[in-house]
């Protein structure tokens, strides 16, 4: 199935309770403001704040290169300092996090196209920060439709009971996995039930409890305790190569093809995320289990994993904030990006939910 505006609307009717609305141009999804904020950092959807270039978090939402070490990609971090965070965006654009927003899917096959488009949309709407423009390109194979795609199974995940992140941070030989989930039991539970949470979620949530104090999730999955792997295609029925390489690390304990284009695996030992005929998600568990030669030592990584979250919840404090914390814990002067991991490191999981709850 190839997604275009057509599809897109009828995705979301199959499987979200989304209500698709009528506007002055022309039907959107209709999504409370933390979810199109989730939206946008996933597929790229720009709100309608400039005309040239909308905004957009995705990529924004980052922290590291690769996984098992501390080097900052900037992002939520800009070398020692707090930047991109949502609490810090939404104090520079409050629009972000207020009311509803609508998503509004636009094919187009040139920027002359979307221009035309976006114009027509400001001249018309009152509250243009309130749309998000879906770019459905149909000059590219596939529509440009992967990070859609990465959406849909992120969704699908976290309502099992994973934590949920795209565009994930593992090595430059290995490349970066378009999805991931992690089930890790007894780190998901401390969490969930320190901020009411009570299914999976995606990563950057745990960066968004102060910005979004009156929007919790509120599911019923159970917490798991593996780690899977996806690579969204949506041009090519081809993934097995790039997911091999994945689960060759030994970290993860499924991989997944994430493909509107599928009916079947390429490998008994994949599993598979697709759209059926009548559009809804289909996922199918691998069959096998995968063969690891020579993995890297998986509790290392869980390890880190744990330093990871606590990154993001740390990016729930302002710079100010941060400087204070450091102060108080190791008597000094944040000097380098090398302090804050040192200080992340050294506070227990429990320590900064404290922090993070106080604030």
């Amino acid at each position: 199935m190839e997604i275009g505006k057509q599809e897109f609307f009828k995705i979301f009717a199959s499987n979200f309770n989304y209500e698709i609305v009528d506007t002055k141009v022309g039907q959107a999804i209709k999504m409370p403001a933390r979810d199109a904020f989730i939206y946008s950092s996933i597929t790229g959807a720009g709100y309608l704040d400039n005309p040239s270039y909308p905004f957009t978090p995705k990529g924004l939402m980052k922290l590291f290169y690769n996984a098992l070490n501390y080097k900052f990609v900037t992002g939520i971090f800009d070398n020692t300092t707090l930047k991109h965070t949502p609490y810090l965006l939404n104090k520079a654009k409050p629009y972000i996090f207020e009311g509803d927003k609508y998503i509004l899917p636009v094919e187009f096959t040139s920027d002359g196209d979307l221009e035309r488009v976006i114009t027509e949309v400001l001249e018309v709407v009152e509250n243009p920060n309130d749309y998000l423009i879906q770019r459905i390109e149909l000059r590219k194979k596939g529509n440009g439709m992967e990070p859609f795609m990465e959406y849909l199974a992120s969704e699908y995940f976290k309502k099992e009971g994973y934590i949920v992140e795209t565009q994930v941070p593992l090595a430059h030989s290995i490349g970066s996995p378009d999805f991931a989930g992690y089930g890790i039991n007894e780190i998901t539970k401390e969490i969930s039930d320190s901020f009411q949470l009570t299914e999976g979620f995606h990563l950057i949530e745990l960066s968004m409890i102060r910005a979004c104090t009156n929007n919790r999730i509120d599911y019923s999955a159970q917490a798991k305790n593996d780690i899977i792997v996806g690579e969204a295609k949506t041009s090519t029925k081809v993934v097995a190569k790039q997911l091999e390489k994945y689960l060759d690390t030994g970290l993860f304990d499924e991989g997944y093809e994430i493909n509107p284009l599928k009916d079947s695996p390429e490998k008994d030992y994949f599993g598979l995320v697709s759209i059926g005929k009548d559009y809804q998600l289909n996922v199918k568990k691998p069959d096998a289990k995968y063969n690891v030669v020579n993995g890297m030592p998986k509790q290392e990584y869980i390890n880190w994993l744990v330093n990871y979250y606590k990154f993001y919840l740390i990016a729930n404090l302002t710079n100010d904030e941060l400087n204070s914390l450091y102060q108080e814990k190791r008597n000094g002067l944040i000097r380098n990006k090398d302090d804050i991991s040192t200080l992340i490191s050294e506070l227990s999981l429990a320590e900064i939910i404290k922090i993070v709850k106080s604030l």
